[in-house]
């Protein structure tokens, strides 16, 4: 009987290299999209306020717009149309004195709610996706992507 690592194994017809990689890339992220706008929807918001929500609900003392923007990958103007929807729905509150970069973002209750289900939806689902791969796998999986896109950020340079 095979391992995991032997029939998970590129065989002489699967592709590989930059090829494969786009390919599977592009297919996970379209999955991801869809699992993140149905998840959204009840909430009659899209699926990229998830990742805002999220590392709002892990900043108790809130973010200004510039460490949500670094902290979500996101550029700025993304950013406050996110942050413009979500103080619409007073999901989130801004404080502070200055410009919109320099208050903090703070989850209201009601936001807090959400994004407290939001997580748990998204546990369960990495759970299920993660699924019997063991944690080292997972680990080293994540330091390796972690390497490539830095690598391909790099890479722009050829162009």
């Amino acid at each position: 009987m095979n391992s995991n690592t032997e029939q998970n194994a590129p065989t002489e017809k699967q592709e590989t290299g930059f090829d494969a990689f786009n390919s599977l890339i592009g297919n996970a992220m379209k999955h991801i999209e869809k699992l993140k706008s149905r998840g959204m929807n009840e909430y009659d918001l899209s699926g990229t306020h998830t990742l805002c929500m999220r590392r709002l609900y892990q900043a108790e003392n809130g973010l200004t717009r510039t460490e949500l923007a670094q902290a979500c990958q996101m550029d700025r103007a993304q950013i406050t149309r996110i942050i413009e929807k979500l103080l619409a729905k007073k999901l989130v509150i801004e404080v502070g004195t200055g410009s919109g970069y320099r208050k903090k973002c703070i989850l209201t209750p009601t936001g807090r709610e959400i994004a407290a289900d939001i997580n748990d939806r998204v546990e369960r689902i990495q759970a299920f996706v993660s699924g019997d791969i063991p944690p080292d796998q997972l680990d080293n999986f994540y330091k390796t992507l972690h390497l490539i896109c830095d690598n391909l950020k790099e890479a722009e340079k050829f162009l």
